[in-house]
């Protein structure tokens, strides 16, 4: 028997940990528990939203699988019911079950209004795919051994053999296969058969041969030491970012979320934990992304964790951590403090700074604490910290959002995620929609489009807002010419928000701007509005555009380069300046003038730069000097000194 475990992922580099589980939970337990000649042939297919659907599913075709089960979340849901309906026509005995948080909360309305799916694997998987899969190869063994008995043995002799128990696992399903059985006799016996083990399994939803839909009882959870590691082979993930899961659960009760219909916690065992992170150690994989829900819940535990990667560094891995940040303590910040910059980065669920709202959304979170720990992670400057805001909650009308974003944004996180209201399928948030008046689309990923304190037209206007910040904040590539830009506004929101308005007058909106085009919009922009300034802006402008990259054309707002062609030669020639030398053991002059770029800038622009003040300095002019073959490792910009003459 073949099965296909299939994910379609919402990126490239994304992989699906959950069909890797289960196929990696099925084959240990299939391999101690089933006869090697009824083992099944297990496979993992992965796909993205990006790729063709009709490609997609003649690809799944050509596998020849009898069953095929898809992880559902809520970014994929639509197509992959697109690929099961078209792939059941030209596949009608192909098996489609499916799984995941998208499908479980509903998995009732989701075999009634899909005829075409087989059954739903409820929640919490691994066990639930093992005893499904051992069931149906079990099944198929037992059908195929009769139905070739059947062929060589006489009526009799075949009946005899039928009512032999010795020939069946306990609580055989088969009941009376008569001679000359058919083809349809043969599906009917073993939907039959089917049908009575379905019935004992737990943790799924399957459609019975009269056409009525049964849920069975709930799966219970497994300790997580009895999930495999997954990674063993890690070819698989080239190119791929790993995820990994210390945990399961999530003790707190945020009325959005999935992960507070379930309060139990269950970690993996420390041992484990850290024998695994010591093989992506040795092994130099770029990126592991923890997925535990609240990562540090148990603090003391979160801390081993993260001393444990400090003091085995390689060099080269990064660990993303999704965490409270209220519940980070002194000796936490002592460990990051320590740390290689880029060894890790948090992302840090803010959502909003209403207190109706918090208490609202039934969330627990001390703001002055988490703002207190991120300004102190931030002035470290080795942790790159990721702040998520959440746009049309209860309680939280225009004016609050605003009010919200504007404290966010004075953490100046490294990325300021503005996300939109999801409600999801079982969470509490969806039994409050009437309540709330919430108004949200149909379709995946079921977006608030109103409530009762916020208008379509209010999101619409922070979808522009939401946009601006993606291009310009979270791009880090204009981190200097926003800092000037800020003080002529009365706060951060009224720049986005003006920036949106801009974009959307003009055109610019959902387009796909160039990089340099995104710079010259950016430059208009200001123009328009405050031109008076633009010479210190244009020189702002143009030291984040070569921060990053050596350009090798000027940017459309600075042809001129007011440097001559032999003052910049002789620069590299000569080793530098007294201020800036260069010509150290192993020095190459022609080597040093590809690999850096000298940029004149305004000395009123400079403290915009380095924060310090060049009131005093006699020149109009100072220079910027970027060494591309040094860089943050954080921002990825490169290093610069800022000297006064060449």
């Amino acid at each position: 028997m073949k099965i296909v475990l299939a994910a379609l992922n919402a990126k490239y580099v994304h992989s699906n940990l959950a069909v890797y589980d289960l196929e990696a939970y099925s084959k240990c337990k299939l391999e101690k528990e089933l006869r090697s000649e009824i083992k099944p042939d297990i496979s993992v297919r992965e796909y993205t939203i990006n790729h063709n659907l009709e490609q997609i599913m003649q690809s799944l075709y050509k596998e020849e699988a009898s069953l095929l089960a898809f992880s559902c979340y809520i970014w994929n849901i639509s197509e992959i019911l697109n690929i099961c309906r078209e792939l059941k026509k030209v596949s009608p005995k192909l098996l489609i079950w499916l799984g995941g948080p998208e499908v479980s909360y509903d998995s009732e309305k989701v075999l009634k209004n899909n005829s075409f799916i087989d059954g739903v694997i409820v929640g919490e998987g691994e066990e639930t795919f093992y005893e499904l899969i051992k069931m149906y190869c079990e099944l198929e063994a037992v059908l195929d051994k009769e139905e070739q008995s059947k062929e060589e043995n006489s009526k009799e002799d075949h009946n005899k053999e039928v009512y032999d128990k010795k020939q069946y696992p306990d609580n055989s399903c088969v009941e009376d296969i008569s001679n000359n059985i058919g083809l349809n006799d043969y599906e009917k016996e073993f939907a039959k058969g089917k049908e009575r083990y379905l019935s004992n399994i737990p943790g799924i939803t399957y459609r019975a041969s009269d056409g009525r839909i049964v849920k069975n009882l709930p799966r219970p959870l497994l300790p997580l030491d009895e999930i495999p590691f997954i990674y063993e082979d890690l070819s698989r993930f080239e190119n791929k970012i790993l995820y990994y899961e210390s945990s399961r659960g999530c003790p707190f009760s945020c009325s959005y979320c999935l992960s507070s219909i379930d309060k139990s916690v269950r970690f993996r065992s420390l041992d484990k934990v850290f024998d695994e992170l010591s093989y992506f150690m040795s092994n130099k994989v770029r990126q592991v992304k923890f997925i535990d829900r609240t990562f540090n819940c148990d603090k003391k535990r979160a801390r081993e964790i993260w001393r444990y990667l400090k003091d085995n560094d390689n060099g080269i891995t990064n660990y993303h951590f999704e965490i409270a940040a209220d519940l980070i303590e002194d000796e936490d910040i002592s460990i990051f403090s320590k740390m290689r910059p880029g060894l890790i980065q948090l992302e840090i669920g803010l959502q909003t700074t209403n207190l109706r709202t918090i208490k609202e959304i039934r969330r627990t979170m001390d703001i002055e604490k988490l703002k207190n720990n991120m300004n102190a992670i931030r002035r470290m400057r080795n942790i790159h910290q990721h702040l998520d805001l959440i746009a049309g909650l209860p309680y939280e009308d225009y004016e609050s959002f605003v009010r919200s974003f504007n404290d966010a944004y004075e953490l100046k996180p490294d990325q300021l995620q503005l996300g939109f209201l999801k409600v999801l399928k079982g969470s509490y948030m969806e039994e409050q929609v009437k309540e709330y008046n919430l108004i949200y689309s149909d379709e995946q990923p079921y977006e608030v489009l109103s409530t009762k304190w916020i208008s379509y037209g209010e999101i619409l206007k922070l979808k522009r807002v939401e946009e601006m910040v993606e291009l310009y904040y979270n791009s880090a590539m204009f981190e200097h010419v926003l800092l000037y830009m800020e003080s002529f506004f009365d706060t951060p929101f009224e720049m986005y928000e003006s920036m949106g308005k801009y974009y959307e007058d003009n055109g610019f909106v959902d387009i796909g701007l160039r990089r340099e085009d995104k710079y010259a919009a950016l430059r208009e922009f200001f123009k328009e509005r405050f031109e008076d300034a633009i010479m210190i802006f244009d020189s702002l402008l143009t030291f984040d555009y070569y921060l990053r990259e050596n350009a090798k054309t000027r940017p459309k707002w600075r042809k001129d380069s007011m440097i001559e062609k032999a003052d910049y030669n002789n620069f590299f020639k000569s080793g530098g300046t007294d201020e800036l030398y260069l010509a150290k053991e192993g020095y190459d002059s022609k080597a040093a003038a590809r690999s850096m770029h000298i940029e004149p800038i305004i000395a009123e622009s400079a403290s915009w730069i380095t924060g310090k003040d060049y009131s005093d300095v006699k020149t109009e002019w100072l220079y910027a000097v970027f060494d591309y073959n040094s860089r943050d490792p954080l921002t990825k910009a490169s290093d610069y000194n800022i000297i006064t003459h060449l």
